[in-house]
């Protein structure tokens, strides 16, 4: 109806422009034809053409939605409704069938007693629960191919992608951790295999990621007299050696703004001497545990 009703717009128009030139080609009925005439006769073609419009388009049911509408209606369990919106399918309609078994499987479900409405919910809660199941041993056993395959770590040129590295242990974490909590017993074997494997990854690379960070910082801080080195078993160590901590007050004031940073890549000391040479430091103390143990950004 919208395409025929666009059809008699356009039609209308033609006949305007006609009429406008020469009204007597329009309006055949009348011995004066006049362009003024032509002109209310297409003002009035034009009110009865949005009449037909409103009387007929906007009745119009886009069945296609209604289906889509009526089915999480059926989903929210709001039966009725979804009822009422499939009615309204014209049976000229190609999908009036698919409406019709629609309307039986929302009564069908309104009809049902509380016991059996019970029976329901349990069993798409299982079925959904074991979909869920089903999607996390497909991610471990992606997770587990990748490293499987091999992926290299510290091999980022700045900061912020070492810091990425980290953030894929903490992802492996979460995962981990969905796991261990699953009553499922493959799953839990799934990422007990992946626990194992990101311990050792990390005890392996945890020591590069610190030595490359301090590579970096090194060549930041240079032009502002600082040198930068990390030393000790695993590199947990980092140490800041410039005139600039001769004060404690700039000690502090530095420390506060890498702690976080330190703290990430899990530094065991943050050391400060005024000099590279110099036997006493001043040294803060931050991460204690294990380079084993999972990552996490939760405080």
């Amino acid at each position: 109806m919208a395409g025929i009703l666009g059809l008699l717009s356009f039609a209308l128009l033609i006949a305007l422009i006609v009429g406008l030139i020469k009204p007597s080609l329009i309006l055949r009925w009348t011995n004066k034809p006049t362009r003024l005439k032509v002109i209310g006769y297409w003002f009035l073609s034009i009110i009865i053409t949005g009449i037909l419009g409103v009387m007929f388009i906007d009745t119009t049911i886009d069945s296609k939605t209604s289906i889509q509408t009526a089915n999480n209606k059926i989903k929210e369990g709001n039966y009725s409704n979804a009822i009422s919106t499939l009615e309204k399918i014209e049976k000229t309609d190609s999908l009036y069938n698919k409406a019709q078994l629609l309307i039986k499987k929302a009564d069908s479900l309104n009809n049902l007693t509380a016991e059996e409405k019970r029976v329901a919910e349990r069993i798409n809660a299982e079925k959904a629960k074991k979909e869920e199941v089903l999607k996390q041993k497909e991610q471990l056993e992606r997770e587990l191919k990748s490293i499987d395959d091999g992926i290299e770590f510290a091999e980022g040129n700045s900061i912020e992608e070492l810091q990425m590295d980290i953030v894929v242990f903490a992802t492996w974490a979460k995962i981990i951790k969905a796991a261990e909590a699953s009553e499922d017993t493959e799953l839990r074997k799934l990422g007990e295999n992946l626990k194992s494997k990101v311990s050792k990854i990390q005890i392996k690379e945890f020591p590069n990621l610190r030595n490359q960070y301090a590579k970096i910082a090194a060549k930041k801080m240079w032009e502002n007299d600082i040198e930068v080195t990390a030393n000790g078993t695993g590199k947990k160590y980092i140490n800041f050696s410039g005139g600039v901590f001769a004060a404690n007050k700039n000690k502090q004031e530095f420390q506060t703004q890498v702690q976080e940073i330190l703290n990430i890549f899990r530094f065991k000391q943050a050391r400060y001497r005024w000099y590279k040479e110099e036997s006493e430091y001043t040294y803060y103390t931050m991460y204690e545990g294990k380079d084993s143990q999972p990552v996490t950004f939760e405080k």
